[in-house]
């Protein structure tokens, strides 16, 4: 089975709108938490995200509006993001430059789906594979049990489901 991990997407906004966005949140009252620095319940997700990142993704999603739109000052450590299930998506949109990097353990694990006792701040326990520039504007779909940091400026996060056929006949 092939599984899609990640995807970069150019032209999410334009760069002069990735400025704009980071000159207005950027003076605001920022606070420290285990992954970097949020501005405390705000979050600004558009109306029409849901169907936004379904047709790009080409799948069917809900963008969960509790922790999504989030704007952060990531701190630069190894880390996962919480999911549920291995359909779970992340987006994040740059609003500077940042760079976005993938690690695997040196145990062999490429994700919190193999295992996660690691010392995630101890940067000889991890080989980066991938890193991505991400300049403004610039976003990337990643699954949160990737082993992942970013390293830059302020980032937008939004969270996403995966809908199946089947949780659509239940709703319905």
């Amino acid at each position: 089975m092939s599984l899609l991990k990640t995807m970069t997407i150019d032209g999410y906004m334009t760069p002069e709108e990735a400025t704009e966005i980071y000159y207005a949140i950027a003076p605001l009252n920022f606070q420290e938490i285990d992954l970097g620095r949020e501005v405390q319940n705000f979050e600004l997700v558009p109306p029409d995200a849901d169907d936004i990142f379904s047709k790009v993704l080409n799948k069917r999603v809900s963008v969960q509006q509790e922790n999504s739109g989030v704007f952060r000052f990531p701190s630069l450590f190894i880390h996962f993001d919480d999911f549920k299930t291995p359909d779970d998506w992340l987006f994040v949109v740059a609003l500077q430059d940042t760079t976005f990097n993938l690690f695997e353990h040196k145990s062999g694990a490429v994700s919190a789906l193999e295992g996660y006792e690691f010392q995630y701040r101890n940067l000889f326990e991890w080989d980066l594979t991938v890193n991505y520039l991400l300049k403004p504007g610039q976003g990337i779909f990643f699954r949160p049990w990737l082993f992942h940091s970013f390293d830059g400026g302020l980032i937008q996060m939004f969270r996403l489901k995966e809908i199946h056929d089947a949780e659509v006949a239940d709703e319905g």
